[in-house]
Parts: C-alpha cells; structure tokens; sequence
C-alpha cells in the first residue's frame, strides 16, 4: 500500500513571535491603510504586486512585520489609483515626521499542496501609550485555473497592432489606460494572464511581447521588427517619410514631414518655397544629407540621419487621393475611407499654415461638405462618442469639392 504524505492531507504550521520597536509610524499607517481598502475592494496581493511591476509574493513581503515593512517611495504615487481613492485616506498628513511606534504579537503559517496562509495577530503602541490590536490574513493559492478574458485578449492585439507597446510600458499604465478608455472593467489579474499568454512567444508570434526591466520593475513591450524600429526612430526625433500619389498617376513622390521646434506640423520646403519631392525614398535620403543650404533643415535631422544605421528607411504613411474618391463613391463610406480623407485633409492644412505661399489651400479647405465630413469623423470616430450619429452629406457636391481641393494641393506641391 502507498505511503501517505501526510503534509497534503493535514496543515504544516509554524508560530513566531512578533517584537520590533521604533518603527516609523509614517510607514506602517501607509502600509495598514493601503491593506485595509485592498482587502475592501478584493484587490489581492498578487495584483498589487503586478501592478507594481515585481514579482507575485513582493507585496506579500511588504506586509511581513518581522522586516521592514514599508512600501518603496516610487509606488507611493500609484496607491491611490489601485484602489481609486483620494490620496489623503492612504497616506496620513497628520503625523510627526520622525513619530515611531512599537509592535509585538506573534505571526503563524499554514501551509498544504492547496495554499499557504500567513496570519498576524499583533499590538501596536503608540509614543503616549496607547494600544491597538491588529489582526491580517494573507492566503495565497497555489495552482489555480487561469483563463484567459477573449474580449481583454482582443483589446490587447488591436493595441499591440496599434503601436502602443512600440514603447516599454509597466503594468499600471497598461492598466490604467485600459480602465480610461473601455467600459468593462478588467481586473489586475486578468491583466496579468492576459500578459503572460502574450509573452509566450510560442503561442502567439504575431502579437509577441516581451517582459524587460526598467528601474527594477518589469515592463511589456512588441518584439520590434526592423522596420518598426525605424518607424520608432522617426517617432523620436519627430521625421518621417511619407509618400503621395498623385490623382492623374501611379508612380509616388516621396517628401518629409516633421514637427518643427515651434510644434507644428510642416512639410519640408526648399529656400524657394517648394516641397523637396523625390522619386525614391533613396533619392530622398541623398538630398537631405548633400543640403548645401537649398533647404532649411529641421533640428533633429543630422541625429535623425546618422542614428538610422543599419535600419531599413520605409515611408510611414501614403496619401492616395484617387483610393478616396473611390471609396466615397461606393454607397456605404467606410470608417477607414473617412480616415483617410482626413489625413489628407490634415496634410493640406499642415502646407496651408506653414507658409504664406501656400494659404490659399486653406480656403479650398472650408468648403461646407468638406468640413462637415471632418467633424464627423473627429466627434464620432477620433474622440470618444457614447453614440454614432448617421452621416449626413451630399456625396457628389463632397466628391466635386474634394477634386478642386487636390487639384490646388497638387498645383503647390508638384510645382
């Protein structure tokens, strides 16, 4: 007959004592303060853990009275919006600066293949005398079913898809934006399962992503591909290589935008006011570096150049007039096809306000069925909107105005 381990059928526990003095009450009113809402509001001391960016038992260790028992100064800042509660009702301003307290009780775990329980039971004394009784439960579970949320699982992709990890970003900030922008609300925990799915590479190639480590807490961020490192470089230094096809052709002209030291947005132009156009992006790429002062650079543009290495240069963006008459003619006009107009018209106006020569696109721009496709798209696609409204424009007068609109940008840009 096999031998029974008894360690599964029946509870291990072992009982400490408690005895530490001169404590900074600042520290443990925080820590206390902080545990009781937690335990309120079901916030566990894994998910705390997570969104500090440490490992499961971290906040576990915080809440262990026989050390230190302190939460680090950087997370001080993020307790509330864990627990969304005002600042003043974790963190005491009532107290001396230097104030201790002493504690002494005692401290048992239990533990079995199931969980592990840490229980404290101890009395706090304070500098005039008096007393007050604690008691914490900590109860950690060992292998239990973690199932991934399919609707956070999505959400996840379309960011990932959407560049937002093109930048490391710690577990409270994903977290954060996803309560800011989506009605269901999605716990730490499935945050955290979520995550880890991602992180294994085996699973999901094209949406991998991989844990690092800033400052000691861990980050989450896209496998890059080398043509995403390039995109990012040009995010850093605010230039990028976009491409325009005119209506009456087929082959692109490559320019660069970028955003200048007074924050606006601005095509590249030539001392006598042109856009500098080329055939090719390496074409592009040998005018820029050969400026023999025919261009007014942008400040970032040596840094930009010289910190491309060996990244492979690729437009961000192509600006397709023809590809949007097409689509507003078709009977239902998609979301992407009111994007794209918007784009375009974005770009307009970007030459219309840089420079005088070019302001006369900016009354091409106003024209009533224009505009108000434009505020369509931003009150109800670009912005958040509760609801939808039907869009309502006359479609060939829209089709008629757009024309007149990329005929004059065309006039201006290709000379």
């Amino acid at each position: 007959m096999k031998r029974l381990d008894i360690d599964k059928l029946h509870p291990v526990s072992k009982t400490e004592n408690i005895n530490r003095q001169n404590i900074l009450r600042t520290d443990f009113e925080t820590l206390t303060k902080f545990y009781e809402i937690c335990k309120k509001k079901k916030i566990s001391e894994r998910e705390v853990s997570f969104l500090m960016g440490k490992t499961d038992k971290y906040f576990q260790g915080c809440l262990n009275l026989f050390f230190k028992s302190a939460i680090k100064p950087e997370f001080l800042a993020i307790l509330p919006a864990i627990t969304s509660n005002d600042i003043q009702k974790i963190i005491s301003n009532d107290i001396a600066l230097k104030e201790t307290i002493d504690i002494h009780g005692a401290y048992k775990q239990q533990k079995n293949e199931f969980s592990v329980s840490d229980y404290y039971k101890f009395t706090v004394t304070y500098k005039d005398g008096t007393t007050k009784n604690y008691r914490w439960k900590i109860k950690i579970t060992r292998g239990s079913g973690s199932k991934v949320n399919p609707e956070l699982f999505e959400i996840l992709k379309k960011l990932i898809s959407r560049h937002y990890f093109h930048k490391p970003k710690f577990a409270f900030n994903i977290y954060m934006t996803l309560k800011s922008r989506f009605k269901n609300a999605f716990s730490p925990l499935e945050l955290q399962i979520a995550l880890s799915k991602l992180t294994n590479k085996r699973t999901n190639p094209a949406f991998s992503l991989q844990e690092g480590i800033d400052n000691t807490r861990t980050t989450y961020s896209k496998i890059l591909t080398q043509s995403e490192k390039f995109l990012e470089h040009c995010q850093d230094y605010m230039i990028w290589i976009l491409s325009y096809v005119p209506l009456d052709s087929t082959s692109s002209k490559y320019f660069i935008w970028y955003e200048d030291t007074d924050e606006n947005d601005k095509l590249l132009t030539s001392q006598d006011g042109k856009v500098l156009l080329s055939s090719s992006i390496e074409e592009l790429l040998t005018l820029l570096k050969s400026n023999e002062d025919s261009f007014k650079a942008p400040a970032n543009l040596e840094a930009w150049l010289s910190g491309m290495e060996d990244l492979p240069p690729i437009k961000s963006t192509t600006y397709s007039p023809k590809e949007i008459i097409d689509g507003f003619e078709v009977d239902a006009v998609s979301v992407d096809t009111l994007g794209y107009f918007v784009d375009f018209y974005n770009l307009a106006g970007d030459l219309g306000y840089q420079d005088e020569r070019f302001d006369a696109l900016l009354e091409f721009r106003k024209v009533g069925e224009l505009t108000k496709v434009w505020d369509y798209f931003c009150n109800n696609h670009l912005f958040k909107a509760r609801r939808h409204k039907e869009l309502s424009f006359d479609k060939a007068k829209f089709i008629v105005d757009f024309k007149k609109l990329v005929g004059k940008f065309e006039r201006l840009l290709l000379g």
